[in-house]
């Protein structure tokens, strides 16, 4: 499950990068779909990811660190599944109205984390 997680940390580090430098690129592209998305849409990829990055965290040195995100990604699926319509909305909402420096904020916490998930590779296979 080694290829998981590199997939994932190059896509966060790849997403992460874009929300950092084309933060209005970001923003049209992807949060804009948010508007017209049900979040209760997206809840199966954050349970799936969540499922495949718990069954992968053997492969990493850093078994605590993945089983973490793994959890943190079945919950996120779990409250967009079966959470109240207006919790959802308020997140969206949220994230629509976010400025650009929150944005990057979080597109740097998207590098870091990516970043932190191929190194936790690259130790784990030395």
């Amino acid at each position: 499950m080694v290829w998981f997680l590199f997939a994932v940390g190059v896509f966060w580090i790849m997403f992460g990068t874009l929300m950092v430098f084309a933060t209005q690129v970001s923003r049209e592209n992807y949060y804009n779909r948010l508007k017209t998305k049900d979040p209760r849409m997206l809840s199966p990829v954050a349970i799936v990811v969540g499922v495949f990055l718990l069954l992968s965290a053997s492969s990493s040195s850093q078994v605590t660190f993945i089983v973490i995100l793994g959890l943190l990604s079945l919950l996120k699926g779990l409250v967009f599944l079966f959470g109240p319509r207006q919790y959802l909305k308020k997140i969206t909402d949220w994230w629509l109205k976010a400025t650009d420096n929150t944005l990057k904020a979080w597109g740097i916490v998207l590098m870091v984390l990516g970043i932190s998930v191929l190194v936790s590779i690259v130790s784990g296979t030395a």
